[in-house]
């Protein structure tokens, strides 16, 4: 019945009427929110109460409210969008209703109604203003009255979808589909029809604004999509590689990602999909995004038929002119299997897919090879230790290609990528990690030798060089043939270092058998005066030689071998402004280094062989070296990093219990020597006591039938001679880097007490230096290349760990010097190296206690001037906590003595500023004072203890006014006992009631807490 009443908006000549013709409509009534109804006009729902004879009923009053809001269509506004009036007068109209239709909620079936009167503005004759209005209130409508269309939006879709003519007004069409599904969002009526919808929407108006849309449709609702998925695919790759606008392929894009992500790619689509991104991956800007697209491909089930596709359009001639896709194709596999971000669960090795890039360069572009080049560098420097021979020959294939290639192209960027290939796989040939054909390598070397770095060609004739081997005939005249025409009689550097390198390496491989000849007929005659050669860089490598020669010679040669070195290394450090150069620049004394370097790794090596004279020679020599330093006044850079070197091997030497010495080796191995020692004592004794255990055996290929001297199978290295170099390290080092190494790690190695007192180390000496080198403001001065804001407390902090370790040594201190280093460690109180002589002082009060008890009292006191902060907190309660426990150092304390202790614990009882650790602690060490205190001393404290808990430990947790009552530190003494707050007066007798000492005057202690200073700030003023 409702329908029928309806239809009669669908008749263009029928309208409603009165008594007295048709109603006009006026528009101003549009413009009221509820529309004023005039007494001869009825709303549509009155008008359909009366053709079913309804009357005036009264509604419940919960219906009435819920209705109250809805805006009713009058009558007359239907009429004034029937065809009875002018086409504008309608359109002004629609206008009016699509407002309203955004603000309010219209009555039942008014949404049928109006669309009833403008249906007929829909039909292809009509102008197309018309039509852009409809299409407008429909959209308006939808947006308005959403949630009330139900299945009315499968008609609006109908709507747009039978939109005649076809191509015409797609974006008002495009914005009444995207409102009607929230921009691809809901589908919710529209599911049967929505595939072929997209699909005919792709043919007429496939755009970026409905691309967006269909990203969300792909992603919300693609099971919907399914069926035509295939085709969509199609379309969108078609768009990406016709368009030129950015927009439209960056959305393209957009959508094939939804696709890949939310729906599956179909197979029948892969290659399409493949050759789309293999083009647009050469837009740079898409670069990235491309990438990503295809890496979710690789990621999927068809990661491996994807590989297969790109091989396949690299190997068919229909595409060997397509640089772009060729391009595009090589990047992408280069990146899923070797690249930074490749695919794991690839299981496709380098050797399936190399020959697909030697098929893509069968016709020479430029690009295709570049990035052929590009990708198979990445693959050589990151796996090219992994490759197999196969895989190596058809690289090498390439690589012969590529040089083929450059011959005829003229791009220079090419060649030097090619060349700088080339290069790669020589340095992996040099680290033995080339596993393909070196014949076939060093022939293509040899092809372009006029074009290869002198380093290349080097290579080459280093593998030339292979040739002299013991199996050749006059293999040693040879040797000596090359030597004498390209390192005595050549003058280009590279060349001379080259010969070396060969020289090396024949003495590596044959050293064993050949040994003695090599050295004698080749080495010191070619070798005997490279302390007088001009160029550097050989006497630098000739050096190395030389080392790595004398490192593994046990023979009488390394006398003559060491002579050589040891001419290199008494070489003049100083250089006039050269020798204050930065490092980064290879100095001209740099063989010395090399010289002074490789004597340590004699020496390391010497220690565990024989015979042991060669050790103690070395050692010696060392020590010599650095004696000149200071004698000479060698402090440039280069004579600062040889210094820096040995005392950093001399301090890591240690001594075992049977006075055996040892260094750790490279992997931080310590292994003690079974012939070098540390003193003089009965060395053979201890040998002898010690061979039943395999780690000091003699090595097993010593001789045995006759016993050597003692001279030769033990020698003495004395500690005392390094220690002597020390000291004048700590008095005269310029360099604070190298003067921080050793104080570093002196403070550990003073540790190892059998390596300082078997042989006469000046520990006295030691202890005295240090402890001027504290106080000494004028080392600022001394000291060169230190770091922006140095200051003596840098020193200071370096410092006092090794007077730390000294306090173990105080049966070797004589008593005015255990004194000195107690006091020195007391001035370190108020720098920000307190922390550590805090540490040092509880040493002390453990290691010398008849020192300490005289200096306790006056110590306690100044402990009290340092602020309560973290940092301090641990060493200062635990050297309370330490100190509680040797009763014998405080038991002549008295009541000052007792405060300050408390004044000390009394801040760290603060939980809102120290951890839970460090409250515990206070808490347990005021305590333990507390308790060993003298009894009569306990009643006074315990009023000034209470207090400073409560303004302490109960600070956070109280808001009343007692938060400000100990606002000052506790360790300014401000809040003591009663007993010691009086002024000076005569000294109570035994029967007084309070045995506790008076304090000074209010006016001195006032005196002493403006002395009080924070090591925080004093640090800040200096």
């Amino acid at each position: 019945m409702l329908k029928k009443e309806l239809s009669i908006f669908s008749d263009p000549g029928s309208h409603y009427q009165t008594s007295r013709g048709p109603v006009p409509l006026k528009l101003g009534s549009l413009t009221d929110g509820k529309m004023n109804k005039q007494p001869s006009k009825e709303s549509l729902r009155d008008h359909f109460k009366r053709i079913f004879g309804l009357g005036q009923t009264r509604s419940h009053s919960k219906q009435t409210e819920s209705k109250a809001s809805e805006f009713i269509i009058t009558l007359d506004i239907l009429m004034e969008l029937t065809p009875e009036y002018s086409l504008n007068h309608r359109i002004r109209v629609i206008n009016q209703v699509c407002e309203l239709a955004k603000s309010k909620k219209f009555e039942e079936h008014a949404v049928e109604a109006v669309w009833k009167a403008v249906e007929d503005m829909m039909h292809p004759e009509q102008p197309a203003e018309a039509r852009h209005a409809v299409l407008l209130l429909l959209r308006a409508i939808i947006q308005g009255q959403g949630e009330r269309l139900g299945p009315l939006r499968a008609h609006f879709f109908k709507i747009v979808l039978d939109y005649q003519p076809c191509n015409e007004d797609l974006a008002e069409r495009l914005e009444v589909f995207k409102a009607l599904t929230e921009n691809g969002k809901d589908v919710t009526h529209l599911e049967e029809e929505i595939a072929g919808f997209v699909l005919l929407w792709m043919d007429i108006g496939l755009s970026a604004d409905f691309l967006h849309v269909l990203v969300n449709l792909v992603k919300f609702n693609s099971c919907y999509l399914d069926e035509n998925i295939s085709l969509m695919v199609q379309k969108i790759c078609l768009l990406c590689n016709r368009t030129t606008s950015s927009t439209d392929i960056e959305v393209a894009l957009q959508v094939l990602d939804a696709v890949v992500c939310y729906n599956c790619l179909p197979s029948d689509s892969l290659t399409v999909f493949i050759i789309t991104l293999c083009r647009t991956v050469n837009v740079k800007e898409f670069c990235e995004s491309c990438w990503k697209l295809m890496r979710k491909v690789l990621g999927t089930h068809l990661g491996h038929s994807a590989v297969y596709t790109m091989c396949r359009i690299m190997e068919e001639s229909v595409y060997s002119e397509d640089a772009a896709l060729l391009r595009g194709a090589v990047f992408f596999v280069g990146m899923a299997l070797w690249g930074a971000h490749r695919l794991p669960d690839l299981k496709i090795t380098p050797t399936l897919v190399l020959p697909s890039f030697y098929k893509a360069m069968s016709c020479a572009n430029e690009v295709v090879s570049y990035e052929i080049v590009l990708s198979i560098s990445r693959l050589i420097k990151k796996y090219g230790r992994e490759l197999q021979v196969v895989t190596w020959d058809v690289l090498l294939s390439i690589v012969e290609r590529l040089l083929q290639q450059i011959q005829t192209m003229g791009s220079p960027d090419l060649k030097v990528i090619v060349y700088e290939l080339l290069s790669t796989v020589e340095e992996l040939y040099e680290q033995n990690d080339f596993l393909g054909s070196s014949q076939t390598l060093f022939s293509l070397v040899e092809k372009c030798a006029d074009k290869r770095p002198d380093a290349s060609v080097l290579t080459l004739i280093s593998y030339r060089a292979q040739s002299i081997q013991p199996a050749k005939d006059g293999w040693l005249q040879n040797l000596l043939k090359l030597m004498e025409k390209f390192f005595r009689n050549e003058s280009r550097t590279v060349i001379r270092i080259k010969v070396l390198d060969i020289l090396s390496f024949v003495l590596s491989t044959n050293r064993q058998l050949y040994e003695e000849e090599l050295i004698e007929v080749v080495v010191i005659p070619q070798l005997g005066q490279i302390a007088e050669d001009r160029d550097l860089s050989v006497r630098k490598q000739a050096t190395q030689l030389l080392v790595d020669l004398a490192e593994g010679c046990s023979t009488h040669h390394f006398s003559s071998l060491l002579d050589i070195i040891e001419k290199v290394a008494s070489r003049p450090l100083t250089c006039s402004l050269e020798g204050e150069r930065e490092m980064s620049v290879e100095s001209p004394m740099e063989d010395v280094r090399t010289a002074v370097l490789g004597l340590l790794d004699i020496l390391q090596s010497k220690l565990y062989s024989l015979p042991a004279s060669h050790a103690s020679r070395v050692y010696e020599l060392l020590i010599s070296h650095l004696q000149l330093h200071y004698k000479n006044r060698y402090f440039s850079a280069i004579g600062s990093s040889i210094r820096l070197q040995v005392f950093d091997f001399l301090l890591m030497m240690r001594a075992d219990s049977l006075h055996h010495l040892g260094v750790p080796n490279k992997d931080g191995v310590l292994r003690f020597s079974p012939y070098c020692h540390c003193d003089d004592g009965e060395s053979e004794k201890r040998v002898a006591e010690k061979k039943t255990t395999g780690s000091v055996s003699p090595p097993t290929g010593s001789p045995t039938p006759a016993a050597p001297p003692s001279s030769i199978r033990t020698a003495y290295l004395p500690y005392s001679l390094a220690f002597s170099v020390l000291l004048q390290c700590l008095k005269m080092e310029t360099d604070w880097k190298v003067l921080k190494l050793v104080l570093d790690k002196m403070s550990i190695t003073i540790q190892y007490k059998v390596l300082i007192l078997t042989s006469p180390c000046k520990i006295d000496h030691l202890c005295s230096t240090l402890c001027s080198t504290v106080s000494d403001r004028l080392i600022s001065e001394r000291l060169k290349k230190t770091p922006d804001g140095f200051s003596l407390t840098d020193v200071q902090l370096a410092v006092v760990p090794v007077l730390t370790a000294l306090t173990s040594y105080h049966s070797h201190l004589e008593q005015s010097r255990q004194r000195e280093l107690v006091q020195c460690l007391e001035k370190g109180l108020i720098y920000r190296c307190a922390k550590q002589c805090v540490v040092a002082l509880t040493m002390c009060t453990v290691e010398m206690p008849d020192i300490m008890i005289k200096l306790l009292p006056a110590l306690i006191v100044k402990l009290t001037h340092i602020s309560a902060t973290v940092a301090m907190a641990s060493p200062m309660l635990e050297f309370l906590s330490t100190l509680v426990r040797l009763p014998h150092l405080y038991a002549n304390f008295v009541a000052e003595q007792y405060v300050s202790v408390f004044a000390i614990s009394l801040p760290y009882t603060n939980p809102s500023k120290f951890n839970q650790y460090i409250v515990s602690l206070a808490h347990h060490v005021i305590a333990m004072w507390f308790i060993r205190c003298r009894l009569p001393f306990r009643k006074d404290f315990v009023q000034y203890i209470t207090k400073g808990l409560r303004s302490n430990a109960l600070l956070p947790f109280d808001d009343t006014h007692e938060q400000s009552s100990f606002r000052a530190r506790s360790t300014s003494l401000n809040e003591r006992p009663k007993s010691l707050r009086m002024t000076k007066v005569a000294k109570q007798g035994p029967s007084a009631n309070s045995p506790v000492r008076d304090l000074k005057d209010l006016s001195a202690m006032d005196a002493f807490r403006s002395r009080s200073i924070s090591v925080s700030e004093h640090a800040v003023r200096r």
